[in-house]
């Protein structure tokens, strides 16, 4: 088996994983986004791409528990955000800098 279909491999049981330890809110947001999970370099990223702004904010707005799913796997994950799928730029932090925005909640 070749790199990329390890890596490929990796990226869908991490998908699997995250998906059972997800919560019920954060599911039903992500259903409405096209999103993936990733690893480059042994960092996974949650990519989301939302349909519209509204979701977009729905999305922000549970960044935090995102988060602290994602950091199950990875203490050096990220999340990368767009707001909407013609949106080149995107929000992304990673998950060792989400207190900043637990402690503004």
């Amino acid at each position: 088996m070749g790199d990329r279909q390890l890596r490929s491999q990796l990226d869908r049981s991490l998908t699997q994983c995250f998906q059972a330890q997800c919560d019920p809110t954060s599911l039903q947001i992500l259903n409405s986004c096209e999103w993936s999970i990733t690893t480059t370099a042994n960092v996974a990223m949650l990519v989301i791409i939302c349909p519209n702004r509204k979701t977009n904010w729905q999305v922000l707005n549970q960044a935090v528990p995102l988060s602290n799913t994602i950091a199950q796997f990875s203490q050096d994950a990220k999340l990368r955000i767009y707001s909407t799928p013609k949106m080149l730029d995107y929000f992304e932090i990673r998950v060792d800098e989400i207190s900043i925005y637990q402690e503004s909640v």
